[in-house]
């Protein structure tokens, strides 16, 4: 990819968008829709368990003139927010993964890129940095989970199982939540699941496995106001 720099920078973002935007592709479910990125050529793809829901087939889109592609949820994990579905790849146009990075290597100030259908805009690129790591958010379930990386990259509702990049165009986060702030949209802090806990999560739920958390105790606490909005 070209060196980053002044106008180059631009030419960087682009480059990461042209080599990976034919592995990111539209979820639709019966409960609205977002995005998805395919991690195998055998048909496998991440998104969000939110937005698969209680969902066992999914609407997957790979180009924005294609129709839908009928897809098999083969699995989901609350806990992490994150969720597995398959296509047949008889029925998919070419299958282009994305390579998964290491998110123990990102770093603060690292470049990022975002892609994604936010508000249901035809798949849209934004950048910007990792603002922060180790951060916790909450899953759909309630539980914790930690790790999580910090951008100030715009994602809206939409973008939600959509990959966030490093430079190099390896996906090192699965864009989940926003701060709101008790604004509808971003207000530049946004929140992607390491790559790792997909590294970790995927294939347990590609083998059927249900991922059972130990938990002790109760809490009473509440988050900030407009903290860690599903998107």
């Amino acid at each position: 990819l070209p060196a980053t720099g002044g106008g180059i920078q631009q030419s960087r973002i682009g480059a990461v968008y042209a080599a990976v935007r034919d592995g990111v592709v539209r979820i639709r479910s019966g409960g609205g829709s977002g995005t998805g990125f395919v991690v195998r050529d055998d048909g496998t793809i991440v998104t969000n368990a939110h937005v698969v829901g209680d969902e066992k087939e999914v609407s997957v889109v790979f180009n924005d003139d294609d129709h839908p592609v009928s897809a098999r949820v083969e699995g989901s994990d609350p806990s992490s927010d994150l969720a597995v579905v398959h296509v047949d790849p008889d029925d998919a146009p070419r299958l282009r993964p994305l390579p998964i990075g290491d998110s123990e290597q990102v770093q603060v100030g690292d470049s990022v890129v975002a892609i994604g259908y936010p508000l249901g805009l035809d798949r849209t690129v934004t950048a910007g940095i990792v603002s922060g790591l180790g951060r916790e958010i909450e899953a759909p379930n309630g539980f914790s989970i930690d790790k999580v990386i910090q951008t100030d990259a715009p994602i809206n509702p939409g973008n939600s199982g959509g990959p966030l990049l490093d430079q190099r165009g390896r996906v090192i986060g699965v864009n989940s939540q926003i701060a709101t702030a008790g604004t509808p949209g971003n207000v530049g802090i946004g929140f992607a699941v390491p790559s790792n806990t997909v590294r970790d999560v995927v294939p347990r739920l590609q083998v059927g496995q249900t991922i059972e958390r130990p938990y002790l105790g109760v809490s009473t606490s509440a988050p900030p106001a407009g903290a860690g909005a599903l998107i």
